[in-house]
């Protein structure tokens, strides 16, 4: 279907021409199933010093889009439309027409800096190539003047002695930062990021997204930012285009689109973002179903499957995306867009979710329940080792430093901080159910023992699960979900009847099919396959589960939707978590307790409230502040802390606090509070008005 042409935006009033202008883009690709219609008609107009955000989930065709405009799809796939480049068609120039422009004059980041950075070579051989192969006559001075200045615009410290590093001496947010210094080393006109900061920590992140606006000051460049996430795409986008199945469904500048959607599944992709800026006051709305299959499909809207204002009108034909009346320069594909607007609707209005199931420890205070974990001063350390055939230990990791925390029955206790910061090795070590190395774990009031009878490990086992970042690496694929989920309760010795019994109840407490038991793990989404690892977790009745990045690698839709399912879980059945997360939102969201983590330890512990409103330690009002609003008129008055540096190596040994090279607060004090920084170690005491809010900062 092609869009009307005054679907395009218009052109601004200085009659400036666009750089970048694409017409009814198409791209299928040939499959075994059949013709994926991978993009569908996709019109824009991109203009300099503007950046325009595409979001939408995973498979709507944002990334396609991106490689075609690049020259980078393969063989396999078929482009149809138009792409000029000032005025210069691009769909009809080969590999070797479009490389002079790769890199010069459009330029792209990916989203994993490792695979776009060659392994073999240092950091200043890749940004000699980005700038020869375009300035053919640069002289050796010329280039290495030109790369420590590059590195140096995006931040990265000792620049010239970090041209002799490879990819791999680098953290994935310095990583990172380089692809960023090649993309712009020929000031090009247009940069696409493609998913830039997916894998990043919010403090990195943060950082990230000030040197590509830093960047695109210098170059003037337009930008074209890919992403999932809307808290990222509220701070940084001019115009954002929102795609499903292929095909731009709203279109409008980031206020609008954020303020005022029309589009139901714009709305619901805004209400199942979980806000770090406000407490939970109500369920996240999931969208229900799963987006279309872009193989044989069928007529009519394809959102209509999962639209809960669907009409016969939006089986029978697709809307074309056309302007909204009443509305400048907001377009949308729905055919009910008129009793949207009229009814002034709202995703609330829209999308119905029940309330929570009403938790068994309401009303119970935290000192009153019962302990299901308690962890005292634990210490988990790694052997540095060098030399050859015999290795030789020189130093020491310290991956676990001193942390002690507890967690009660019906609670969520949430681990936060950077890669790095212990987070998934606490968790690793109390599921290796063993006595740990310095320290104690007690679960349910028995300490874990050197040696355990095979009975006590059982109920150990029985008590404490795990559910892991990746539901696909964690399921056997060979396996059938009935057997996946049969293997721990044949462990525990119930009868066949018992376990079919229990199968399908787990089934439907997660709300998947029982009737689909006997399919494999492939056949299933990745927010299905996350569920049947909550039922597998939950098979034996635990007391406690620990998650580790449980909704990480899943779109927001899907994402709100198993955050519901763990909090109806954890109310119906009184099962603890201990949650690890880098996703602040999510955070806020689902956490009752917070500890804050920094190279091993613990540097804040507190109730959700008061470490969301009341942060005491200098870290965490850091990893606070970079956390994205998804509300643009906040994100532009925002005031941010920015961290200087990397989090240094857990091998290093500190006499004082650890944080202190990277603390905003250090240069504001006197000389002897400087050096009772670097020369004694904070310990975590009550800081704040409660007695339970602690932290590790002299000066909190």
């Amino acid at each position: 279907m092609t869009e009307p042409m005054n679907t395009v935006a218009a052109a601004p009033a200085n009659g400036e021409q666009p750089v970048l202008e694409v017409r009814d883009l198409r791209v299928n690709f040939a499959s075994e199933a059949g013709t994926v219609r991978a993009v569908r008609g996709v019109n824009f107009d991109l203009y300099r010093g503007k950046t325009l955000g595409i979001v939408g989930e995973s498979g709507s065709g944002k990334s396609v889009t991106s490689m075609a405009i690049m020259g980078l799809l393969d063989k396999n796939a078929h482009v149809e439309g138009s792409i000029k480049f000032r005025g210069d068609e691009l769909l009809t120039k080969n590999d070797k027409e479009m490389s002079v422009l790769r890199g010069d004059r459009i330029a792209m980041v990916f989203q994993d800096p490792l695979s776009a950075l060659t392994p073999v070579f240092s950091i200043g051989e890749q940004l000699k190539e980005a700038l020869v192969i375009h300035n053919p006559k640069m002289t050796e001075e010329q280039i290495v003047s030109r790369s420590i200045e590059l590195l140096k615009l995006v931040g990265i410290p000792n620049a010239e002695e970090r041209l002799k590093s490879y990819p791999h001496q680098f953290s994935g947010g310095m990583r990172q930062r380089v692809v960023i210094a090649m993309a712009i080393a020929n000031n090009p006109d247009i940069i696409i990021c493609d998913e830039p900061t997916t894998a990043l920590d919010v403090t990195i992140q943060a950082q990230v997204l000030e040197v590509l606006q830093r960047a695109q000051q210098e170059t003037g460049a337009a930008v074209i930012f890919i992403t999932h996430d809307l808290g990222v795409i509220a701070g940084i986008a001019d115009d954002i285009i929102v795609m499903y199945a292929g095909r731009p469904v709203e279109k409008a500048d980031v206020d609008t689109v954020f303020h005022k959607p029309v589009m139901p599944y714009t709305m619901g992709l805004l209400g199942a973002v979980p806000r770090p800026d406000r407490e939970k006051s109500s369920r996240l709305v999931p969208i229900p179903g799963a987006p279309m299959n872009l193989v044989n499909m069928p007529k009519g809207c394809p959102f209509a499957p999962r639209c809960p204002l669907a009409t016969d009108i939006c089986r029978q034909g697709e809307p074309d995306l056309l302007p909204v009346e009443g509305r400048e320069g907001q377009l949308a594909a729905c055919h009910r867009v008129k009793e949207i607007v009229d009814q002034n609707l709202t995703f609330s209005d829209i999308y119905t979710v029940g309330e929570s199931v009403k938790s068994k420890f309401d009303g119970i205070p935290r000192e009153q329940r019962q302990t299901v974990l308690d962890v005292k001063h634990l210490k988990k350390t790694f052997p540095l080792t060098a030399g050859g055939f015999l290795r030789r230990k020189i130093g020491e990791v310290h991956a676990v430093d001193d942390v002690t925390l507890d967690v009660r029955e019906g609670e969520t206790v949430a681990l936060v901080g950077e890669s790095g910061s212990g987070k998934s090795t606490t968790l690793l070590e109390i599921m290796e159910f063993r006595q740990p190395e310095s320290g104690e774990i007690s679960v349910l009031g028995k300490p874990i023992a050197k040696r355990m009878s095979r009975e006590d490990k059982r109920e150990l086992h029985s008590n404490v699960q795990y559910i892991f970042q990746d539901p696909m690496s964690s399921l056997d694929p060979r396996l059938p979900i009935y057997d996946i989920l049969a293997e721990p309760l044949k462990v525990q010795g119930l009868s066949k009847q018992e376990i079919n019994d229990r199968i399908r109840d787990l089934m439907a407490l997660v709300e998947l099919n029982p009737d689909q038991v006997d399919r494999f793990p492939t056949q299933f989404s990745g927010g299905q396959r996350q569920r049947i690892a909550i039922a597998r977790a939950l098979a034996v009745n635990p007391k406690l589960v620990l998650l580790d990045e449980p909704v990480s690698a899943l779109d927001v839709s899907i994402q709100a939707g198993v955050i519901n399912l763990l909090e109806d879980l954890q109310n119906k059945l009184g099962v603890a978590y201990l949650f690890v997360a880098h996703n602040l939102s999510v955070i806020r969201h689902i956490s009752n307790r917070i500890a804050v983590m920094y190279l091993g330890r613990i540097v804040e512990l507190g109730s959700n409230h008061d470490v969301f409103e009341e942060p005491l330690h200098p870290y965490t009002k850091a990893l606070l502040s970079a956390v994205p609003v998804p509300d643009p008129q906040i994100e532009r008055t925002r005031q941010r802390i920015v961290l200087e540096g990397e989090l240094p190596s857990p091998s290093e040994s500190f006499s004082g606090c650890p944080f202190a090279g990277r603390c905003p607060m250090f240069s504001t004090l006197t000389k002897d509070q400087q050096a009772r920084c670097l020369g004694e170690s904070p310990e975590l005491v009550a800081k704040g008005g409660a007695a339970d809010h602690m932290a590790a900062c002299h000066f909190a």
